[in-house]
């Protein structure tokens, strides 16, 4: 005993090392595994979209994502704009993979080729999508921001980090934006940085087996879009959703910014300024010659003349970053959730506004009053008339109408919405500014007659099914494990085939891959009747959850029509429903299921082959291409929607001219 207690007496003990006192933003420089663990889920479902052996996955992706990691740290992806918080750039840079890849498994790539090359060249295609996805954006840590460097202490070293020497190693950091910097600067840094963290094996196995990948990547990552082709295509779209997605959230960004952020965010600026124009009654509003109107629930502005009076106030208050041209407000006011959008998803309303002896039709934006004041007792006074819309972006709201004259019939109701039957399909180009209040243009690309650069390749669509046995095709590409597929660096091996298993009917619901943002966009009930949503979100049957996500999508203006991002197009037979993108859309990881379960509901017409997919032609001026999907021949009553816009001129079926 005497010994025992000598021996624990004279037992060194362990002094804690002490973690010094940081000023405000200063963090740790962590290990990639660290950095990476937050996104293992994450990951997890990257990993299973590139459908490669774990040979190929150790060798060209974990040491990509781990070099990546290491090297941006918890920078976040911009000061003021999406992803601004801490950990932003790697949060985005994952979630551009993952979008890019599952927009990859819908496509034949190379476009046009023989199916034995698009087999052989797989492998190559999916990583150098999924390595210029994760590396679009590296060029920011290097340029857009700087980091001062403080020792294992927390001293500060009064040094910043050089990038082009290697990823931090040990020590701290503070994240510091750079005022006055190059615009754009960062767009021309990735093919630099991608040769620091891209695996020598993969850049070998790319520039020496697949000359064509090799180019198409470089293409991408020097900013040249006509040498990237479809590879830039597919990553731009998944940068763009990914953005989308953030700014759409429920967390406003001024809440999410690191502590050393100064600038506001341009949304927040322009909510100010709109609002100090409206409280110093510097926008007049409900009388002829306003520049807005108020129904109680939202305000009505005139959109090119607020928007220009918007911007010279706060050129006027000196601020910097303001854009000259109103579809860029525009663009920034809709991707914050303030500003209502139309049934199709624009930012214009066209609408007539009657009160007293005015009646004049107007080009509109239409905002909350609850995202401008956040009391009700600051609303302004209501307008004594009626606003109503056009029918095709939307119902009527009238506030207060004025009672008729006694010897007056009574006016006729102007909250019916009707079809437009001759109205040629829009041809405006993807971000007109309006030029006068009686002009409708749209921050949205239509499909059109006069637009052909997001045409498919007739084989571009090849792997969606027009067989009723087929119509679920396998999500996971039968990739095989061909010697010359192989980086030079790792021996064959054989993978694991992959086994798809059919879902049991009593699953858990798929989670949708884009909720409706929770913001105060959402359309506020009016006196209008619509009709009621179709399917039901809490049914048992994954179809019916499908259809009323449709539904609502489609009634709130989530779910663009005729638009190059669409997956919705009205034809003359009816509403094309694009797929397999719908069902990839609402469920990424399960979508034939739902696709099978929304073809047992029976809501299409089946095609003449009798299989449920139709094929539409798709014509431009130069280029032309197939599109796919379910034919919808009753939509009004299907879709629970009371209007939908004119068929899209370019699309067609074959035997039509």
């Amino acid at each position: 005993m005497l010994f025992a207690w000598l021996r624990r007496r004279n037992r060194p003990t362990t002094v804690p090392t002490a973690v010094p006192v940081l000023p405000s933003g200063v963090w740790p420089i962590l290990p990639a595994a660290q950095l990476l663990q937050p996104h293992t889920q994450l990951i997890t479902h990257i990993r299973k979209l590139s459908g490669v052996p774990d040979d190929y996955w150790r060798t060209l992706y974990q040491p990509l994502l781990d070099n990546f990691a290491a090297f941006v740290q918890q920078t976040p992806a911009s000061e003021a704009h999406h992803h601004c918080a801490q950990g932003g750039m790697l949060t985005h840079s994952l979630q551009v993979m993952k979008l890019a890849l599952e927009s990859r498994k819908g496509k034949m790539l190379p476009p046009g080729a023989a199916a034995e090359d698009v087999n052989k060249q797989q492998h190559a295609w999916t990583f150098a999508i999924a390595s210029a996805a994760l590396l679009h954006d590296v060029g920011k840590p290097c340029s857009d921001q700087k980091l001062r460097l403080y020792n294992a202490n927390g001293q500060d070293t009064h040094n910043y980090w050089q990038p082009l020497q290697g990823a931090l190693q040990s020590g701290y950091y503070q994240v510091q934006f750079v005022r006055d910097r190059q615009y754009r600067t960062h767009e021309l840094l990735p093919p630099l940085l991608a040769r620091q963290l891209t695996p020598d094996a993969a850049l070998s196995w790319l520039q020496q087996d697949f000359p064509g990948v090799f180019k198409a990547w470089l293409g991408y990552l020097s900013g040249q879009d006509e040498v990237a082709g479809v590879l830039g295509q597919i990553v731009t779209e998944a940068d763009r959703q990914s953005v989308v997605d953030d700014l759409s959230g429920s967390r406003p960004i001024h809440t999410q910014q690191i502590p050393t952020a100064k600038a506001k965010p341009l949304s927040q600026r322009l909510l100010t300024g709109l609002r100090h124009l409206l409280d110093e009654q510097l926008l007049t509003l409900n009388r002829p010659g306003a520049a807005g109107f108020f129904d109680g629930d939202s305000l009505w502005l005139v959109s090119k003349r607020v928007l220009d009076e918007l911007r010279n106030h706060l050129e006027k208050e000196g601020q910097t970053g303001i854009p000259s041209r109103n579809d860029r407000l525009m663009d920034e006011l809709q991707q914050h959730g303030i500003l209502t959008p139309t049934v199709a998803g624009q930012a214009i309303w066209n609408a007539t506004v009657k009160a007293g002896t005015m009646e004049q039709s107007f080009t509109l934006l239409r905002i909350p009053a609850s995202t401008l004041w956040a009391d009700p007792a600051q609303f302004p006074k209501e307008l004594e008339g009626t606003i109503t819309p056009n029918a095709k972006d939307g119902e009527a709201k009238a506030s207060k109408p004025p009672a008729p004259a006694p010897t007056q019939a009574a006016p006729a109701p102007t909250n019916q919405t009707v079809v437009p039957e001759a109205a040629p399909a829009p041809t405006v180009s993807a971000s007109p500014t309006p030029v006068a209040e009686q002009t409708a243009p749209t921050n949205t690309k239509p499909v059109s007659e006069d637009e052909d650069a997001w045409l498919l390749p007739v084989d571009a669509s090849a792997s969606v099914s027009t067989d009723t046995g087929q119509e679920a095709a396998a999500s996971t590409s039968p990739w095989g494990d061909d010697d010359d597929l192989l980086p030079p660096t790792i021996q064959p091996s054989t993978p694991e085939s992959p086994s798809p298993v059919a879902p049991a009917p009593q699953q858990a619901a798929p989670v949708p891959a884009h909720k409706p943002a929770t913001t105060t966009n959402t359309i506020p009930a009016t006196k209008v009747h619509l009709p009621e949503a179709t399917g039901n979100p809490d049914s048992d049957d994954t179809g019916e959850r499908f259809l009323h996500w449709l539904s609502e999508g489609l009634r709130n203006g989530q779910h663009p029509v005729n638009t190059t991002e669409a997956f919705l197009h009205t034809v003359k037979e009816g509403v094309l429903l694009v797929s397999p993108r719908a069902f990839k859309l609402f469920a990424p990881d399960n979508w034939e299921y739902v696709q099978k379960r929304f073809t047992k509901l029976k809501l299409h017409k089946p095609a003449p082959n009798d299989s449920n997919i139709w094929m539409y032609h798709v014509r431009g001026e130069k280029k032309s291409g197939m599109v796919r999907g379910f034919l919808i021949s009753n939509p009004l009553e299907t879709l629970g929607v009371a209007h939908l816009p004119t068929p899209n001129k370019a699309l067609s079926l074959p035997h039509q001219k």
